[in-house]
């Protein structure tokens, strides 16, 4: 891989006054000689294609590297960045009739048109061949002044290596060959017009466009893309050629079978079960992607099982927002701390999905132990164009930040603890979004079951919703539930996803209301788009027009209210995890977080004794100065108040322990798992128990040397 810094020549051709210099964009008389450019890329080393295509009058631009190809090396362009630029005078000068190809393998669709040679101004004089949105073929050229297209009603495959063929003849008009078969053709006999001053670009945009579909995109600002696969042997002629002609000088190749370029899979690390703990971990997407990334090794935190194969994934493809995986690769994830309207720039959402460069977004491990993992996510609230944060303080400058504290125990349970700093608290803040991630190549249906939503309430009652399945591709509305509000006071979320494990979300029953995605437009079920993750390009909302990128899907919100709330702060809690139980076998695990047992503790120094749901343990305060000694701790558990594998936080305890619940003792990691602290210069002791229980039970906590 390598990255030139050459400078394009910009274009430095006008409007043309055709009137006037008709002498320099009319076709050029044919020489015996045909004039013609080939790039092949095949020159031995980088830096001897480079010289070669320097040689030429070419600058090959931004980041690239060389793969097989269909003739030797092919060159990867990254979606991005890539591009060749010819100098005006280096252009050959076509005739009445020409023939512009190449080989091309799409890894994803452009955000729009992206040319694979252009040499135009403007759409008003000159020629175009290039790929669409939806991956079909166009080929444009200027005929007797007037800009004139054909577009192929097939689209090009993914992954795959074909050979695009854009003809134009004087006599008959224009034509696309795809591997060399008519694939569409326009009627326009007349004089090619030819610009003497345009540059020619091969694989990447003259100029930033708005992505498709623009009217529904926001913020509607032009990006600067690239052809996102793979080129090779590319070819203008001056002379056109016929399906006979290009078959036959398609035979001379063979095309490499099958997919020649891997989908992309969204990285969770290792698979199958690991020891529980979180971890700091470098995880890789793909070479092209991982290339414009200026983020060092280790830079990633994974959250393990040891019981399951699940995962907690912060990864900065998803802008480090933590995503579940499950034992099968699905993704979720539960959103973030969002706002929008006046306070927010001109760009449209302020939020971290924005923050394609992960400038404000940072993790941390605070914690990681046989007992829990504590991780610390910061973020801010900034739009998509220029990093801007949302509400600045008039006085202070600083912005809306966000901190997230996600304190998850071997069960695959997390507690979930959102902390907003803001001067304008009183704005419109989304807390959750039930956001499902679709890896490249998958459709939301894939990953989403029709009926994908059930939520309950607290006493048992609950409601599915469901999606109707799409018969076709059309750009249209999904067909999902209206309204969210069935069980009365619901404040528990099932998604169910095509996998043996199901998110779950649980808040306190505290004016909780739910609502529903179904009001923009998709090409899928349900609502689908792609600006999000992995993708680099300033947008804040994108629909998706095929599976080709990562994509996620939404479909509903909660709506809690605080838990705490100060002059600047708002906080609020959040139950999260996998589970491979329905609703009704979530109503333990509810209560235990919602209503625990009473707690009463004694043993030297212990002053007080409390459940804190912010980190689901019961905490067991106890003085500095006293030594280590036993501490009970009973739990006076019911149906109304059950145990569901409770945690222990012993304030000043770091010496190894020993563990009797109702005087038998506790042994391996099955059972248990214990850990240790010393944040903030506090040892604390932390007892996290597989245990379910009903009835009151004796925890002792001794010394493991008395």
């Amino acid at each position: 891989m390598k990255r030139l810094k050459l400078l394009a020549m910009p274009c430095v051709a006008a409007v043309l006054l055709y009137a006037q210099v008709l002498g320099n964009i009319h076709a050029q008389s044919v020489s015996s000689r045909l004039a013609e450019a080939t790039w092949s890329f095949e020159s031995g080393s980088d830096q001897a294609l480079s010289d070669s295509l320097v040689k030429n009058g070419d600058h090959l631009e931004g980041f690239w590297r060389r793969v097989p190809g269909v003739k030797g090396q092919a060159l990867e362009f990254d979606g991005y960045t890539t591009g060749i630029w010819r100098e005006p005078k280096d252009v050959p000068k076509l005739g009445n009739a020409f023939t512009v190809s190449a080989w091309v393998a799409l890894n994803n669709y452009p955000w729009n048109w992206v040319p694979i040679v252009d040499q135009s101004e403007r759409q008003q004089v000159g020629f175009f061949l290039g790929i669409d949105a939806f991956g079909h073929v166009g080929f444009c050229a200027t005929v007797d002044g007037v800009w004139k297209q054909v577009t192929t009603d097939t689209t090009l495959p993914l992954k795959k290596w074909v050979h695009v063929t854009g003809v134009f003849n004087g006599d008959s008009g224009l034509s696309i060959l795809v591997d060399g078969k008519p694939a569409a053709s326009l009627p326009a006999s007349g004089t090619f017009w030819q610009d003497i001053n345009a540059t020619m670009i091969l694989g990447k945009v003259r100029i930033p466009q708005v992505s498709f579909p623009a009217w529904i995109s926001h913020p509607q600002d032009p990006i600067q893309y690239s052809l996102d696969g793979y080129l090779d042997e590319v070819q203008v002629l001056n002379r056109s050629v016929s399906p006979q002609q290009e078959q036959e000088d398609l035979a001379r190749f063979t095309k490499p079978a099958g997919d020649v370029i891997p989908y992309a899979v969204l990285p969770s690390g290792p698979p199958g079960p690991s020891t529980f703990g979180a971890m700091y971990a470098t995880l890789t997407y793909s070479p092209a992607w991982d290339r414009l990334r200026r983020v060092g090794s280790d830079s990633d935190v994974v959250v393990h099982f040891d019981k399951s194969a699940m995962r907690l994934v912060f990864w900065q493809g998803t802008n480090y927002i933590p995503a579940w995986v499950t034992e099968d690769g699905k993704w979720y994830t539960d959103e973030f701390l969002e706002t929008w309207g006046p306070g927010c720039g001109g760009a449209g959402d302020c939020e971290p999905m924005s923050d394609k460069q992960s400038r404000y977004s940072h993790v941390s491990v605070l914690e990681s132990s046989d007992a829990r993992a504590v991780i610390h996510w910061r973020y801010a609230l900034a739009e998509a164009r220029n990093y801007e944060g949302a509400h600045p303080d008039v006085l202070s400058g600083w912005f809306d930040w966000a901190d997230e504290y996600w304190t998850v125990y071997p069960d695959g349970v997390a507690v979930r603890k959102q902390v907003l700093w803001s001067s304008a608290l009183e704005a419109p803040h989304e807390w959750q979004e039930t956001i499902v991630i679709n890896g490249p190549g998958q459709r939301p249906a894939d990953n989403i079951e029709a009926d994908a939503l059930t939520l309950e309430n607290m006493t048992g009652e609950e409601a599915t919703y469901h999606w109707e399945p799409k018969t076709d591709q059309t750009f249209a509305y999904p067909k999902g539930p209206t309204k969210l509000d069935r069980p009365n006071n619901a404040n528990i979320q099932i998604v169910h996803l095509k996998s043996p494990q199901n998110p779950f979300q649980i808040v306190w029953p505290r004016k909780v209301s739910f609502d529903t995605y179904s009001g923009e437009q998709s090409y899928s079920m349900f609502e689908w788009w792609n600006h999000w993750p992995v993708a680099q390009v300033g947008s804040s909302g994108r629909p998706a027009i095929a599976p080709d990128r990562a994509s996620h899907t939404s479909l509903s919100h909660i709506y809690w209210d605080p838990y705490e709330q100060s002059q600047e702060t708002e906080t609020k809690l959040l139950l999260c995890g996998l589970t491979r139980m329905n609703a009704q076998g979530l109503l333990p695990l509810a209560r235990s977080w919602l209503s625990p047992p009473p707690i009463q503790a004694s043993g030297r120094g212990v002053t007080a004794a409390e459940f804190d749901p912010a980190q689901r343990a019961f905490l067991v305060h106890r003085t500095a100065e006293t030594p280590t000694a036993a501490v009970i701790v009973t739990l006076d558990a019911s149906s109304d108040h059950p145990l569901v594998n409770p945690a222990l936080v012993v304030e000043n305890w770091s010496s190894p322990v020993r563990l009797l619940i109702d005087g038998k003792a506790v042994i391996g990691k099955d059972s248990s798992g214990i850990g240790f602290s010393a944040n903030e210069g506090k040892a604390t002791l932390i007892v996290w128990l597989k245990l379910n229980a009903t009835s009151r039970i004796v925890i002792e906590l001794r010394p493991a040397v008395e």
